[in-house]
């Protein structure tokens, strides 16, 4: 059996000059946050707020810069 993949989303990532957005599909969060840590290369002290979804229909999610 395999196990169901989950989308977390992240707003308000990294928060340092404006907020940022991070996303990942994985099985958990704790994969999840791996896999954004091995990306960017550093683990952020502030991961903003985070949705999770189930990939079981169809989802969108925007994030507009101001400036």
């Amino acid at each position: 059996m395999t196990s169901k993949l989950w989308l977390y989303v992240w707003d308000g990532f990294a928060p340092d000059y404006t907020n940022g957005l991070a996303f990942a599909i994985a099985k958990d969060e704790v994969e999840a946050r791996e896999i954004i840590v091995k990306d960017i290369d550093w683990n952020p002290s502030n991961w903003g707020d985070l949705s999770i979804h189930l990939l079981d229909k169809s989802f969108g999610k925007a994030v507009c810069g101001v400036g």
